[in-house]
This record gives structure tokens, sequence and C-alpha cells, in this order.
């Protein structure tokens, strides 16, 4: 793969997307198309090739990574060289699969950065068609962009490139029937939903009841200004195994309600540690929170001695995708069966040694 940075941006081109609640709020008739959790990337064909590269097609993603030379990439270029086609511009989700299941953003990452690259895991789910012969067709029913872009895909091997799948529902029936054969069943992120005035993204929603075990000191972005402020931003959760330890399963955000960030800070009463990064806290406050997915992660175990927390151990278990604090449990104990880690699916954690 070749990787080079450009100045153009594409950020015009993102999507203006909605959000719904659940997969019961998608209107009908709509039309639905899978998400996959990947990179958002402009995809150029030009039958002759480039002045500034001899490939004859190239991705493009929002930070202005320009790639070529990967093999979803060959395949398309060698399903396009057997139309008319001269010139064409799409949009598509750059992401991983692997034994048929899409990987999260982190793991797609992994595969092409890597010191192992896994170039053949690529794939490229187009989701748009933009222009044909420098004629724009954004304005076109998208059911017709997928057909369009399917017959130029038909006469050619193009296993790592394709029309992310899709359906034109009227009933709910279709609608539960679409959303259990890709988001529970393979796993795909989400599905995009487009009626005739608006687009939405729907997501499945899963939940679990962590204790927080930390403050962080800084948000995500490495900015510490509001802690300074005696006000909490990020939380660090565990659960507990049912030896009684702790396994840290990641932060949240405390959001932007600024009360609660103030009200937060009460935390600090409980303090039993403090580091450059976080204040460690006595475990006393139960959260609920909701996530759109999971990968898998190494996580600390973490013993809870009168100094503070000990570092024991790792154990593989999981990482949460888009967290989001929605609630606290008063009526929850800080107990192995109240955070129990089984409130993971089985297939992510390893027992504790």
């Amino acid at each position: 793969m070749q990787e080079v940075m450009v100045e153009t941006k594409i950020n015009d081109l993102v999507p203006v997307m909605k959000v719904l609640s659940s997969k019961d709020d998608i209107p009908i008739p709509s039309v639905l198309s899978v998400k996959a959790d990947g990179e958002l990337s402009y995809l150029h064909y030009n039958r002759v090739g480039f002045s500034f590269t001899t490939a004859q097609a190239y991705t493009l993603n929002k930070w202005g990574k320009l790639r070529t030379d990967f093999p979803a990439l060959h395949q398309f270029i060698t399903a396009m060289n057997k139309t008319d086609v001269q010139t064409a511009e799409l949009l598509c989700e750059t992401f991983a699969l692997e034994d048929g299941r899409p990987l999260m953003l982190p793991q797609f990452l992994h595969h092409i950065k890597g010191k192992e690259k896994r170039l053949d895991l690529i794939r490229m789910g187009i989701f748009d068609l933009l222009r044909i012969n420098g004629e724009a067709v954004l304005s076109r029913p998208f059911l017709w962009k997928y057909e369009t872009v399917e017959t130029w895909l038909f006469n050619a091997e193009t296993s790592n490139v394709f029309v992310l799948p899709y359906m034109q529902v009227k009933s709910r029936e279709e609608i539960d029937l679409f959303w259990n054969a890709y988001v529970e069943d393979q796993h795909f992120e989400g599905l995009v939903v487009r009626t005739r005035r608006t687009t939405y993204k729907v997501k499945p929603i899963h939940e679990l009841d962590a204790v927080i075990i930390a403050i962080n000191k800084k948000t995500s972005s490495g900015k510490g200004t509001l802690f300074a402020q005696n006000q909490v931003t990020s939380l660090k959760l565990a659960l507990m195994t049912p030896q009684g330890n702790f396994v840290e399963v990641g932060d949240v955000a405390s959001g932007i309600n600024h009360k609660l960030r103030s009200a937060l800070w009460k935390l600090m009463d409980y303090k039993i540690a403090e580091d450059d990064k976080a204040v460690w806290v006595k475990p006393i406050v139960i959260c609920t929170i909701q996530y759109n997915d999971l990968y898998k992660g190494r996580n600390k175990i973490l013993k809870l001695t009168p100094e503070g927390y000990r570092h024991t151990d790792y154990m593989q278990l999981t990482r949460f995708r888009h967290p989001r604090l929605t609630g606290f449990r008063p009526d929850k104990q800080v107990t192995p069966q109240d955070l129990r880690i089984q409130q993971i699916p089985q297939q992510y954690i390893e027992e504790e040694t």
C-alpha cells in the first residue's frame, strides 16, 4: 500500500446524518444499508490514470491520506476497466473483515499500519455514487446508485470491494430481518437509513453497571483545563472478578452537563491515591453505561489495598465502543455479584488465574 498526505480534504462529502435511538424508530418506507466501522473514503477512478500517480484509482480519507496499491483497489480497477466508464467518483467505507466478521476501527488501523500488515483483510464497502464521467448523480435515488455500481462489479473478482448490503424496507418484519442478519449475526456497526428527505444512522445499544475507581485529569484530547476548575470530564471504570479484584474496563466521559461535572467533584472526598494521569478513589459509586459494541483488549487486574489500587496482573477482556454515562445505581453494591464480569458476553472473557 502506498500512502501520501495531500492538502485536499473531503469534509464537505461526509454525510449529514441524524441519530435514531433504536431500530424501532426506523421510518417506513426507507432504504437501509449496512454501516461498517472504518474510515469514510472518497474513491476516484480514471481509466487513463492521474497526473500525480501511475494508479487508475485511489482512496482519500478525511485526514488527507491518499492511498493506492492494495488488493481491494486493484480489484476495483480491474472491474472498472471492463466497463465503458471513463471516470467515476464514489464514497466508500474502508474497513477490515476477518472470518466473515467486520473488525473495529483500531484493528483496521493495525492491519494497514502494523509491522505485519494484512492488506488482504481490507475491504472497500461502497455506499454512494457521486459522479459518472464527470456528470453529477448526487440527486439520483440510492437504489439506482447501488444497482449501477453492482453492474460495474458484476463481471470481475471483487471479494474485497462491493456495495455495502442494502434493502428497501416496507414493513417492521423486513427491518428486523435485515437488522438481525447484519447487525446481530455479522456484527456490523449499525445501519444507515435513507428516506426521501433525511438520512439517519442507528446502532445497537448495550448496557452494564460498573464502579468508578478514578477521575481522569485530562480529556481524551489531552486537555486538563476543566479539571483545574474542579470539574470531572472523564471517569475510569471497573468490574469485579469472582475473587473480589477489580478489572479496568476503560473510561467514560461525564458528558456536557456542567452541574453533573461539578457534582462528580465530590468523589475527591474519597481520594486514596494520585498520579500524573488520574486521582484514584474508593470504589463507592456505581454507574450505568451504554455502549454500541465491544472489541477485545488487555485489561489490568487491580487489588484494592489501604495504599490504593495495586496492579497484580492482566487479563484478556474487552474495551467499549462509544461508551456513554447514562445514570447511577445507588441500589447496587460493590460486590462481585453486582459488578460481575459476566455482564460482558462470554466470548470476550478469559478467567482470572
